[in-house]
């Protein structure tokens, strides 16, 4: 697993890029505080997308029941597992991290 800080400037373009594959994942969204703890928004959805909008600032994270935005983003970090995105970690600026974990759907059993 490899984790990195991605710059500002390429915050648009990496989620761009692994848009394609996402639709394929499950996720988990919780936002970590020291004055609200830990607070999960989702905790196994089907993932529509993730996406970072440069001219609101605005990352959006979207499954079918929930749409998790995070205006102004301070920091993403992106972990990584074999060049697959896994996680992401984004610190908010009034200081809180949300956390959006990825998994890939189950398979399914053979017939």
């Amino acid at each position: 697993m490899t984790t990195r800080k991605l710059e500002r400037s390429e915050w648009g373009t990496y989620f761009d890029r692994v848009a394609k594959r996402l639709p394929t994942m499950r996720v988990a969204v919780s936002v970590l505080g020291a004055d609200i703890g830990v607070q999960h928004e989702t905790e196994d959805s089907a993932l529509i997308g993730i996406t970072y909008d440069p001219k609101d600032g605005i990352l959006e994270v979207a499954t079918p029941n929930i749409t998790h935005r995070i205006a102004n983003p301070e920091e993403i970090y992106v972990q990584e597992t074999l060049g697959e995105l896994a996680s992401i970690e984004v610190i908010a600026p009034d200081g809180t991290k949300q956390i959006v974990e990825l998994k890939p759907l189950p398979a399914l059993p053979p017939s």
